[in-house]
């Protein structure tokens, strides 16, 4: 019996069928599968449940589930996709799990593959592991690498290399962030701690703040409560520092700082500054050897640094634009 025109009769099932019911196959004389799609499609599934078979394992059955919803074979329910996380190499964008069994099988494949989560975390952020975390805290004696006062527990990097540099405590290390590793404001920070300011000769002044002409009403009631101030007198303080920061003199102050063990309020300063040296304890020994610490992991860095006659007409240049721009805006204030 003859296969109509455009249609192909399929050995398995024995039907004729249009040839688009049929796979491309460029090794057979017509250029087409076999099997029709369907009956490919199952004798595929029928070989791969024989090899899982061989190696012992089980094939996951097939589960219809509603438009709009996805089956997690971890935990066999039928969740909406809003409970699956997202996967652009898959079919359906999705992940295979639904995201709390997604996370449980990630945090086992990171204990399974590099012997715990914390392991995993430290490989893929700093390049070290949980035996180089330890080795670096004996060390230090298993304390702090700037205040040698409490344990360490936090690894210290450069944010700009990315270099570890050392474990250190949340408060130092807090610290330090708040000062951007910059070792002019760290330096600062210890000479203020210190009782010394550095008052600038000239300074860029601040925009007027916002919100400047209200007050909230219980603003007099916590300065006068906790800094023995009124309103006015913080204003008046702001004024003299030229509306600025008197530790980086770089932004507008926004907290009465006062020192933590008279209470004495020193000057205004502004939240990165004040917090930095909150989290320094008010310590200027340990604002000293934060300056140090910064300082001596660099100093390796620096002195491997080449600079060619090119880039250093470029960055001469760039500082004399820097300059420039910044005695176009300052006022003379000294």
């Amino acid at each position: 019996m003859e296969t109509p025109a455009g249609s192909k009769r399929c050995p398995d099932c024995g039907e004729d069928k249009d040839v688009s019911e049929f796979g491309r196959n460029r090794r057979m004389a017509d250029g087409l599968a076999r099997y029709c799609k369907a009956c490919f499609r199952r004798r595929h599934t029928q070989s791969y449940r024989k090899r899982v078979e061989k190696q012992g394992k089980s094939v996951r059955e097939r589960v219809e589930v509603p438009d709009g919803e996805k089956h997690c074979p971890r935990c066999a329910e039928i969740k909406p996709v809003a409970e699956f996380g997202r996967n652009r190499s898959h079919k359906d964008g999705l992940t295979d799990y639904c995201k709390p069994c997604h996370n449980r099988v990630m945090q086992e494949n990171r204990i399974k593959n590099h012997g715990s989560t914390r392991n995993y975390h430290l490989k893929r952020r700093y390049g070290i592991t949980e035996d180089d975390f330890e080795r670096m805290l004996a060390q230090q004696g298993g304390l702090c690498a700037i205040c040698r006062a409490v344990p360490g527990t936090f690894v210290d990097h450069c944010h700009r290399t990315g270099q570890v540099r050392g474990v250190l405590c949340f408060n130092c290390n807090n610290g330090l962030g708040h000062f951007g590793d910059n070792l002019v404001l760290l330096e600062l920070a210890a000479l203020y701690l210190d009782g010394e300011i550095l008052w600038p000769e000239f300074v860029i002044l601040p925009e007027r703040r916002r919100g400047a002409d209200s007050l909230a009403p219980t603003r007099n009631y916590h300065l006068a409560q906790r800094y023995r101030l009124r309103h006015e007198d913080v204003e008046r303080m702001v004024s003299a520092q030229h509306g600025l920061c008197v530790v980086c003199w770089d932004r507008p102050p926004e907290h009465v700082d006062h020192c933590h063990r008279t209470g004495d309020v020193r000057y205004a300063l502004c939240l990165p500054c004040n917090t930095g040296i909150g989290q320094f304890r008010d310590d200027p020994g340990v604002a000293w050897r934060a300056l140090s610490y910064v300082e001596g992991s660099g100093l390796e860095e620096y002195a491997e640094a080449e600079v060619s006659d090119e880039e250093l007409r470029s960055l001469i240049e760039a500082e004399e634009r820097l300059r420039t721009d910044f005695y176009t805006r300052a006022v003379r204030v000294g």
